[in-house]
């Protein structure tokens, strides 16, 4: 059993795949920090130092061999599902999870977060509106591929446990009304 979570930049899928990973008694490994253990550098200098297509390249590599590792969530950054066909390879090999938030939330993140994320670094505000508008354009088809989207600003754990858990006995889902945080995405093979 593996699951992927996926979202943009600062949404917070490191925080929910150790909780995860908790509730459901499996492994947990954030993409990122895998990446910076056996590069023995920081994301923000592996990138600068490789360029983005040299940085995706590394990451793709990285996936590929963190996917081979069963009973696991990981988590990956926020551009990893949207290059190198990441999205397939994790859909090959587990359950994709789309950690959904605001524009508002991620600017307010992002805001917090700049000076670890150098590709924001002294923004204005509009301008990491700009940035989040233009992320969701080039990446959001990619997330929303994933067989659960979830609501990361009103999730409520407990009910999403018992739905990977109803997921993994081959139980139907409930349909999610239009007050729950957890549906089901638009993959077509999880109809």
């Amino acid at each position: 059993m593996r699951y992927f979570i996926i979202g943009f930049k600062n949404s917070g899928k490191t925080t929910l795949g150790r909780k995860l990973a908790e509730g459901l008694g499996l492994d947990f490994l954030d993409l990122d920090e895998f990446i910076e253990a056996r590069e023995g550098k920081g994301i923000p200098e592996i990138y600068t130092r490789l360029g983005e297509e040299g940085f995706r390249r590394l990451e793709w590599k990285a996936l590929k061999e963190a996917v081979k590792n069963d009973n696991m969530i990981l988590s990956t950054g926020g551009g990893a599902p949207c290059n190198c066909d990441n999205m397939s390879l994790m859909e090959q090999y587990g359950d994709v999870i789309y950690l959904k938030v605001s524009d508002e939330t991620l600017v307010n993140r992002l805001r917090i977060a700049a000076e670890d994320r150098p590709i924001v670094l002294g923004k204005t505000e509009e301008e990491l509106r700009q940035y989040i508008a233009e992320l969701r354009h080039k990446c959001e088809h990619h997330f929303l591929r994933a067989r659960f989207v979830v609501d990361g600003e009103n999730l409520n754990m407990v009910d999403f446990l018992q739905e990977l858990e109803n997921a993994q006995k081959g139980k139907s889902f409930s349909p999610p009304s239009s007050e729950s945080p957890v549906d089901r995405g638009s993959n077509p093979a999880s109809a």
